[in-house]
């Protein structure tokens, strides 16, 4: 494959996300002002309601129905900021340490793709940097003050540090972001099908070694309320009863699922979004023999992670690290025209709610305008753009696969790390 054609694709795909977020940053500032700092503003109410000895899980900003989410011994981090003025003063910290995050990460994506042999000239890094930090994705988690950027970082760090056997460092790193959202601990799949076992207790020692530190410093009370209030209720399963709305921002295979058989219980839901993914997973593990094969089996772990929880749109960042990668390594083929595709699909980060309000932008009747609307609700009924974006980026790991698959009797020369 042509560099020229490598490129394009890199260009394609991560320039469309930045301009798309761009585009969002803008209407955050101009139309939604009150968004600006949301996740910040729920961080800091917590760390002053530690500071006057009341229990911050209870507590919510003004005018605002958010609760904080994270084990206990986190909020100390929103401690420190919160002494030092209002919110705003902490937000802007965040900001800092949030495009210092991006930054490093942008060397570490680059330095990995530079180290299997690809050239990534000066306006790749800017466009990656772009990417990690301002992409249609990452966008909302920006201007929430969200410590995703943060926690991609580490998410990102551990599996490289993994693939460069640094393990106890990896674990350490992808324990972070593990224990903070949870979700992300379904990478454990990857460190046992990697067999890597000093990743694994270096993990489970950090994720031990944290909570014993929330224990000590708020007591058994404390992680009860965190435990059976907060981590019990984010699986949210009364939301699917009936069919997932398609307003709700969640990217999961529960929501076609809830649409299709509105009468199941909907705890059969994650049986059946488990039952879908795992043989896909199962075929991407089979005989992986080159350091692309390891990247798209990776990437179909971390999708069929996303897709089987209910996962909001802005946790799509969690895939950056391999599929930034895979970007300039997947060779030419139908698998590689179908992963671009589908990843291209995914820059379309939105739920319904948001369709009304883009398609009246457009200089259309107020008819025209009421028929899109009514013809696109049940595509976002079934499921959102990164939902099948999602899924047709998998289908072009799977077809890679069985493109490079060698037929019986002859070699498989692929080299580690190269394309056509």
């Amino acid at each position: 494959m042509s560099l020229s054609t490598t490129r394009r694709d890199v260009w394609l795909v991560l320039g469309s996300a930045v301009l798309l977020g761009a585009g969002l940053g803008l209407y955050y500032v101009l139309a939604w002002p009150v968004k600006i700092g949301l996740n910040y503003r729920v961080y800091d109410a917590a760390a002053r309601a530690v500071l006057a000895g009341r229990d911050f899980y209870a507590v919510t900003p003004p005018s605002s129905r958010f609760h904080y989410l994270y084990p206990p011994v986190t909020v100390l981090a929103f401690v420190p900021l919160a002494r030092l003025g209002e919110w705003p003063v902490g937000y802007a910290i965040t900001t800092v340490l949030t495009v210092a995050a991006s930054g490093w990460l942008t060397r570490l994506l680059a330095g990995y793709v530079e180290s299997m042999g690809y050239r990534v000239p000066r306006s790749d890094r800017l466009l990656v940097g772009a990417f990690v930090l301002a992409s249609v994705h990452a966008v909302p988690s920006l201007a929430y003050g969200q410590v995703n950027h943060l926690l991609v970082a580490a998410f990102a760090a551990g599996l490289v540090w993994l693939d460069r056997d640094r393990e106890w460092l990896a674990g350490v790193a992808l324990a972070l972001p593990a224990f903070v959202k949870v979700f992300p601990a379904a990478v454990g799949l990857w460190l046992l099908y990697r067999r890597a076992w000093r990743a694994i207790v270096a993990a489970v020692g950090t994720a031990v070694a944290l909570s014993l530190a929330g224990l000590a410093a708020f007591g058994p009370a404390t992680y009860r309320t965190y435990v059976f209030d907060v981590l019990l209720a984010r699986r949210d399963t009364q939301a699917f009863v009936g069919g997932l709305d398609p307003g709700v921002s969640y990217v999961t295979l529960r929501r076609p699922l809830s649409v299709l058989f509105p009468t199941v219980d909907p705890t059969w839901y994650a049986a059946g979004a488990a039952a879908l993914l795992a043989p896909a997973v199962a075929a991407l593990y089979w005989r992986t023999r080159t350091t692309t094969d390891r990247l798209v089996a990776l990437y179909g772990t971390l999708v069929a992670i996303l897709l089987f929880f209910p996962s909001l749109l802005l946790y799509y960042v969690y895939l950056t690290f391999p599929l930034v990668v895979l970007l300039y390594d997947l060779p030419r083929g139908w698998g590689r025209r179908l992963f671009v595709g589908g990843t291209l699909l995914a820059t379309l980060s939105l739920s319904f709610n948001a369709v009304p309000r883009l398609v009246d932008l457009l200089p259309l009747a107020p008819e025209t305008v009421t028929q899109i609307t009514v013809t696109l609700r049940p595509v976002f009924t079934l499921g959102t753009p990164v939902l099948y974006g999602c899924l047709l980026s998998l289908v072009g790991c799977l077809v890679y696969r069985l493109e490079r698959e060698p037929t019986p009797g002859t070699a498989d020369a692929a080299s580690p790390g190269t394309s056509d």
